[in-house]
């Protein structure tokens, strides 16, 4: 993802029983809290985006309002946005907004599409006592079907982002999402952590088929050098060595999913970019079919980046 100049914020203008408010939440707040610092780190101009999601019974009766020039839900849709548009440009940040009727997931992909944005972003809530991260099924969808990279911002204080850390397999889009890390860490600037999840899958078999301990600890020991050489070729073809910070490479023995929200929670990362495959959601996710039960407990915001040529099928 080169650095990107025209960004998309998906706002969700529904509040209760009401179709479109101007009474922003925490959600909503943090969301454009976290998209105007990245429009001041890379000079990027934001556009809003509210999807009123009506039937099509109402969007008929809408149609005939405006016809009778009546005041409808989507001028008080543009009206809200247009507040808060106000605020984004109070610090200086080129901004303006649309209205889409429709499906938030289908309206939010073919808005990225028509105007070509380099970057969606959009909210989420949280649930439980605990306020883990839930990711809604808008979230999920966007990840599965949206052509542009997704950045889904927890809810909360939005801090500047410091430490960036990609997770990667290996594979091409990883290393799509390895290079979306470089080119945002070199924007913002922050520190570049690279993480592999070091897994042993044949070690239990050695053990039982009498293998002596010494060859296990070969094993051990090749598996891991693999890993770091596979790191640093990908790093290699990269911007990386530019990078003021320089990066931290990262191969921590587990399972993606323990060992991932681990890392971040005990070195305060704040943002977790990641490679999705693109076709099925975040079971799709590039960390295995562990990642759904993974992302909940991930306690910062996540960038999703879809590999090389992948087609949204959205239209």
């Amino acid at each position: 993802m080169p650095r990107p100049t025209n960004l998309l914020v998906g706002v969700d203008l529904h509040h209760g029983d009401r179709l479109a408010t101007d009474e922003w939440g925490p959600v909503t707040l943090a969301l454009i809290d976290q998209a105007v610092t990245v429009a001041e780190a890379t000079g990027a101009r934001i556009t809003l985006c509210g999807v009123l999601e009506i039937s099509e019974q109402a969007r008929r009766l809408i149609e005939e309002d405006v016809r009778l020039h009546e005041h409808t839900v989507i001028d008080v849709a543009n009206a809200a946005l247009e507040r808060l548009a106000q605020k984004v440009r109070v610090r200086g940040v080129a901004a303006e907004h649309i209205v889409r009727i429709g499906r938030s997931w289908e309206e939010l992909t073919r808005q990225v599409l028509s105007a070509r944005h380099e970057l969606l972003l959009v909210g989420t809530r949280v649930r439980g006592p605990a306020k883990r991260m839930l990711f809604g099924s808008t979230a999920q969808k966007l990840i599965r079907v949206c052509p542009a990279p997704v950045w889904v911002v927890k809810p909360g204080e939005v801090r500047d982002i410091r430490d960036i850390a990609v997770a990667t397999d290996f594979s091409d889009a990883a290393f799509a999402a390895l290079q979306t890390a470089v080119e945002l860490v070199q924007a913002v600037p922050a520190r570049l952590h690279v993480l592999h999840a070091l897994e042993f899958p044949f070690e239990a078999y050695l053990r039982t088929s009498g293998v002596s301990e010494e060859e296990v600890a070969k094993y051990r020991a090749r598996m891991e050098q693999e890993a770091r050489e596979h790191m640093q070729s990908h790093l290699a073809q990269t911007d990386a060595r530019t990078l003021k910070y320089g990066v931290k490479m990262e191969l921590v023995q587990g399972t993606p999913d323990a060992v991932v929200p681990h890392y971040i929670e005990e070195n305060d990362v704040d943002l977790l970019v990641i490679g999705t495959h693109g076709r099925s959601g975040l079971s799709g996710l590039l960390l295995g079919n562990t990642a759904e039960r993974m992302l909940p407990y991930v306690h910062c915001s996540l960038l999703a980046v879809k590999p090389p040529g992948f087609v949204s099928p959205v239209h």
